[in-house]
């Protein structure tokens, strides 16, 4: 069973920290002792990867009562249009695979990129 957490608001742009507990079917926390591969994904509104494990760095922070943070570094965020996403934490433990953990996010789109500044119609400012 997958446990829903509520929106999350984030910044395109941004550096972006995911703390989870990730629990099993019981209530317990998942033991992620032994490191197992832990993948994280967003989701875009056609159903498509926007992110994926390959754009952040996992770290298991207390293994035995499955807290784990995930980091997704500005550089990845920047290119992201604004909008409702959802993401995904799945794990493969023992030969099973399990998606852990869902959710919608929604991301403000980054107001630094020219892409962004021409879509409003908004001037950069320009400092000579």
């Amino acid at each position: 069973m997958s446990t829903v957490h509520e929106t999350v608001n984030w910044t395109a742009g941004d550096d972006w920290q995911i703390r989870a507990t990730l629990i099993d079917d019981t209530g317990t926390p998942f033991n992620l002792s032994g490191a197992p591969p832990i993948k994280w994904a967003l989701i875009n509104s056609d159903g498509l990867r926007a992110l994926d494990e390959t754009d952040t760095t996992v770290s298991i922070i207390d293994g035995v009562n499955g807290k784990c943070e995930i980091h997704i570094a500005a550089a990845k965020s920047a290119p992201l249009p604004g909008g409702r996403y959802s993401d995904m934490i799945r794990i493969v433990y023992g030969g099973m695979t399990s998606t852990l953990s869902y959710g919608p996010i929604d991301v403000a789109a980054n107001p630094w990129t020219a892409a962004e500044v021409a879509a409003t119609g908004a001037q950069m400012l320009r400092v000579v």
